[in-house]
């Protein structure tokens, strides 16, 4: 299995982005109360569409599709309609460090006391998880930071791994069979939709 990239600026003309969470709701048929249990297992979902593509662009994009081969391989995808807010040096290598409650994270290595290194809606890979940070967040003297994050991290087990923050991509499966939409003379349209891959 291998993960490819969009060809080199590339970018959906329109594009939705959504975490589905894992929470469910009972409701008592005797009284109505509500309960609301939230499991691990929540993921990204996402839906982009590419309007009026044309020559290498749009030859590209189609070898990259059947690059894919469907589910075979995977898409390393981003909201690209976001870039992060933080004032994070990109000069470190932060890694994951400690892991606090489940929507809780240290990082090691970053540059320390910045404010507002991480802004609330920035977006953070860790251990293969794309992540949205939930609170601002100012690094520390130590050369940490604490960082609150959704989804919660799924492997708690596994520290020392780099943890990206420069706009990064998650590992997404593409679930739909993209078609081409084609209009005289020369232009083409493609909507992909995908999801992240819990396992990847």
């Amino acid at each position: 299995m291998a993960t490819y990239s969009l060809p080199t600026g590339l970018v959906p003309t329109t594009q939705t982005f959504e975490l589905i969470t894992n929470t469910k709701t009972f409701q008592s048929p005797l009284s109505n109360a509500i309960q609301t249990v939230s499991r691990k297992g929540s993921y990204w979902k996402t839906s982009m569409t590419f309007a009026n593509l044309s020559g290498e662009q749009r030859n590209d994009l189609k070898a990259l599709l059947a690059k894919l081969n469907g589910q075979e391989h995977r898409l390393a995808l981003r909201d690209f309609g976001h870039v992060n807010q933080g004032n994070y040096v990109t000069s470190n290598t932060p890694f994951l460090d400690q892991i606090g409650a489940s929507n809780e994270i240290y990082l090691g290595n970053v540059t320390p006391n910045i404010t507002d290194y991480l802004k609330a809606g920035d977006y953070v890979l860790v251990n293969g998880q794309y992540h949205v940070v939930t609170a601002d967040a100012t690094s520390q003297p130590s050369f940490r930071i604490k960082l609150f994050v959704a989804p919660p991290l799924r492997d708690t087990t596994t520290l020392s791994t780099t943890a990206y923050i420069n706009n990064p991509s998650g590992t997404f499966i593409v679930t739909n069979n993209p078609q081409w939409r084609n209009q005289a003379p020369y232009f083409s349209s493609i909507t992909i939709e995908a999801v992240e891959d819990v396992l990847a």
